[in-house]
């Protein structure tokens, strides 16, 4: 919908998201905190907006695969939501001053939330809304532990939605702690992901009894999207003998190769380094470490004595067909690193050296985000740098922080002959070199990361190879946390 920015409309907005909370089966309580997230949504809109009689408001719901998307896009106010007052309890009693309700009201109604800002003063409030679903546990019943599948044949096809309950359970069964994005523990979110077909979803299924025993996706961040994850492996404990794991991985990259996707992405917790030999195995290379950017694994319905820090993850990478061969601006100061970790992958890059033939900065730079706040992190990536690159990122930092996000990632774009000077600038606000990789277009970025935890305890992140190992003892070189211990 398309509204005249003006009060008097917001109330058609309001009833439209009511309406299709309903429709999507929202409970009743769920239903108002959407409503309520759109009409705050909507006040922060003519709250920070251009005004005047000619400007609109666009407001957009959409069903997505785990439940109801709003997002509400305005001219507004060159404004940093990290600059913007917060609310005070103490002064709304004191004064009735509730200046900042509307964003808090919006950041505890729902899931997930992000703002971003494009050139021309566009501003956009994106917010989601998850329905609620069982855990795959309550259905699952006692296995025996002997093998009863050693001489069982079994085949590998691609994932249908009447698969999700099987493959949900099997990923429970599989991994009792959270290691994985929790959607793949509810079947109806399973469901709704397969029938929008947002992964390519693979499972083994025995030929006599048909039934679920492994199961591997690729997933991909956005539609058309050049490089996908490789994810959602499990095989059941009784058929791992079998070769299921090797096989599904070989399926999914011959899928992949055929789609022309230019590299699978993997990613291995480093709290330990079983995951870690298994996509090494699969030909993939290390490219990275993302420090602390995972919960604490956890046991689903009862309390657990777990270790309750952070994980880490280590950055696979496989190229399918190549590297891209562009030219690469890679900062002075990691350029030894930078191209030891590609030399590593087989490639010899091209350097560049010089700055002079950058374009002229536009008045605004183009940033990407993409937050998980219920994770913990958050991720921010420069497309094209503008006067205000630093300004915009130490504002998107201070957010972040006040959000209580423990880990944000920030890439940089190789390709971009500013990044070679630039990566320094973000460098004094407190990031620090993570690695580097393609991006969703297979364009190379330099991965920087801030951790808001002071602690640090480098002993506690386990790699299985020599070179993970490298990567490793150079991030902690560049930690100014470290430095500072």
């Amino acid at each position: 919908m398309t509204l005249p920015a003006n009060v008097m409309y917001t109330s058609i907005a309001v009833s439209a998201a009511k309406s299709c909370a309903d429709s999507a089966g929202f409970a009743k309580e769920d239903t108002y905190r959407i409503s309520l997230a759109m009409d705050e949504g909507l006040n922060h809109a003519l709250e920070f907006g251009y005004g005047g009689p000619q400007e609109t408001i666009e407001t957009t719901i959409s069903r997505t695969s785990l439940g109801l998307q709003i997002t509400i896009q305005f001219h507004g106010l060159p404004l940093e939501i990290a600059q913007l007052p917060k609310y005070d309890p103490k002064r709304a009693v004191q004064c009735g001053d509730v200046t900042g309700i509307s964003l808090l009201l919006i950041e505890k109604m729902l899931d997930k939330v992000s703002f971003s800002i494009q050139p021309g003063g566009r501003r956009t409030l994106s917010m989601e809304k998850y329905l609620p679903a069982k855990l795959a546990y309550e259905k699952t019943t006692p296995r025996e532990t002997i093998n009863l599948y050693e001489n069982t044949d079994y085949t590998l096809r691609l994932a249908s939605p009447d698969d999700a309950e099987a493959i949900s359970r099997l990923a429970f069964q599989s991994h009792g702690a959270v290691l994985f994005s929790e959607y793949i523990y509810y079947p109806d979110r399973v469901r709704e992901i397969l029938h929008a077909q947002k992964m390519v979803s693979v499972v083994i299924e025995t030929d006599d009894t048909h039934e679920i025993m492994g199961h591997g996706a690729l997933v991909r961040r956005k539609t058309k999207s050049l490089v996908e994850e490789l994810t959602f492996g499990f095989v059941d404990p009784r058929f791992r003998s079998k070769r299921g794991a090797s096989r599904l991985a070989a399926f999914l990259e011959e899928d992949a190769r055929k789609r022309s996707i230019y590299a699978i992405e993997a990613f291995a917790v480093t709290n330990h380094v079983h995951s870690q030999r298994a996509i090494l195995s699969l030909g993939s290379k290390e490219c990275g470490i993302l420090i602390d950017t995972s919960p604490a694994s956890h046991s689903w319905g009862k309390d657990s004595e777990a270790d309750k820090r952070r994980i880490g993850n280590l950055i696979f990478v496989k190229y399918l067909d190549g590297f891209c061969g562009q030219t690469l601006y890679i900062p002075n100061h990691h350029r030894q690193m930078v191209e030891r970790i590609y030399a590593h992958h087989g490639v010899s890059v091209s350097v560049g050296n010089t700055v002079t033939d950058a374009p002229p900065l536009s008045p605004e730079s183009s940033i990407w985000t993409m937050s998980d706040i219920k994770e913990g992190w958050t991720a921010f990536g420069v497309k094209e740098y503008g006067v205000d690159a630093a300004a915009q990122i130490a504002d998107r930092l201070k957010h972040a922080c006040a959000q209580g996000i423990f880990s944000v990632h920030l890439a940089l774009p190789l390709g971009d002959p500013l990044t070679r000077t630039m990566a320094a600038t973000f460098e004094d606000m407190g990031f620090f070199f993570a690695g580097v990789g393609p991006d969703d277009e297979g364009n190379e970025n330099i991965i920087l990361q801030y951790i808001t935890a002071t602690t640090v305890d480098y002993e506690s992140i386990h790699v299985h190879s020599e070179f993970a190992n490298e990567i490793k003892e150079y991030i902690k070189t560049c930690d100014p946390r470290v430095k500072i211990a």
